[in-house]
């Protein structure tokens, strides 16, 4: 008989044992789709202001089968979970997935949420896969499709000039770059940049709705990530007024600095149409292989209906290695 338990992730013997669940069930992945051992006994305890935790186990005579992960945004969107569910390979189809599923249903429920959201990969260009099927059965609707695409760095670097003459329309304004922490001069108007963000990214068919990012709560994120390791190498285009016109960053963890991921690239529509974009992950891309020159490959993903920004991926030289299916279920 399997038993669905919560587990406390500060133990780290059964937060190992987790890990390793999950981690065979993405064995079969591309690119680096699991967090080193290292960052998530680290992330997973660390309080973290922007969302609460539920980590579940499906246990099996004392032999731990599949896991589980609910996070319930605390900022905004509070009426939203993310469920993510694994089963190791050799334990599939007997029924355990779906009872972590709807445990966090329950937990969900019981904290008022009324949305859910969950990620599938699937190989591009296929459908009707098994984890399709399965989140189709739970009552989980594809609410968006994106493009998770890796870039090879050493490429990159093959192509980066040819790449700057390409912005050369960015040349009005001026790119201030950090690790993490904003300067002071720019966190204000940098958070009225991240709080349009929701409001002009494709979501979809996605429930979430913008927020507001205050100082102190940009300072509160940015303590989180220094505490676990994480690097956000961020870049930022001021405009000639001293605004703060876009946005890019690659993250770096410091228990894996062969691989990073694009978290957001985002420009002020009021200033689109300057190679912004590009500009800016050109800046991140050289301030993550001059702080880790051994950065071999970089993640990232965005909605295949963003065409500006496939376009930007493309002349990087990023390639689609998976699908992301966005799903999204109303309790």
């Amino acid at each position: 008989m399997v038993d669905i338990e919560q587990l406390n992730p500060r133990n780290e013997a059964a937060l190992r044992a987790w890990w390793e669940v999950g981690r065979a069930a993405a064995a079969d992945r591309p690119g680096n789709p699991w967090p080193a051992w290292e960052q998530s006994r680290v992330a997973l305890p660390a309080d973290n202001p922007e969302g609460g935790i539920t980590v579940l186990a499906a246990i099996d005579d004392r032999e731990m089968v599949g896991a589980g992960l609910l996070v319930r945004p605390l900022r905004d969107n509070l009426h939203t979970a993310s469920v993510s569910v694994y089963v190791r390979p050799d334990r599939t189809r007997e029924g355990t997935g779906r009872r972590l599923a709807q445990e966090m249903e329950v937990v969900a429920a019981g904290d008022g949420r009324t949305t859910l959201h969950a990620e599938v990969f699937v190989a591009p260009g296929t459908s009707g896969t098994p984890p399709e099927a399965f989140a189709a059965a739970l009552g989980y609707e594809v609410a968006s499709r994106e493009a998770f695409r890796e870039l090879e760095m050493a490429g990159y670097v093959a192509r980066r000039d040819r790449l700057r003459a390409q912005a050369a329309d960015a040349a009005a304004y001026r790119v201030v770059t950090f690790d993490t922490v904003c300067p002071d001069e720019h966190v204000v108007s940098f958070g009225r940049l991240l709080g349009m963000l929701l409001d002009e990214i494709p979501l979809g068919e996605l429930d979430l709705s913008a927020s507001e990012w205050t100082p102190e709560r940009i300072r509160a994120a940015e303590q989180r990530q220094v505490g676990i390791g994480r690097h956000v190498l961020t870049a930022l285009a001021i405009a000639p007024d001293g605004s703060v016109a876009g946005s890019s960053d690659v993250r770096v963890n410091d228990t894996d600095t062969t691989h990073g991921q694009v978290g957001i690239t985002l420009v002020d529509p009021t200033h689109r149409g300057h190679r912004l974009g590009l500009a800016l992950k050109l800046a991140t891309h050289d301030l993550a292989l001059a702080t880790y020159p051994g950065l071999r490959a970089v993640d990232t993903s965005n909605a295949e209906v963003n065409t500006h920004m496939q376009a930007v991926n493309d002349a990087l030289g990023y390639r689609t290695i998976e699908t992301l299916l966005e799903l999204q279920k109303r309790l």
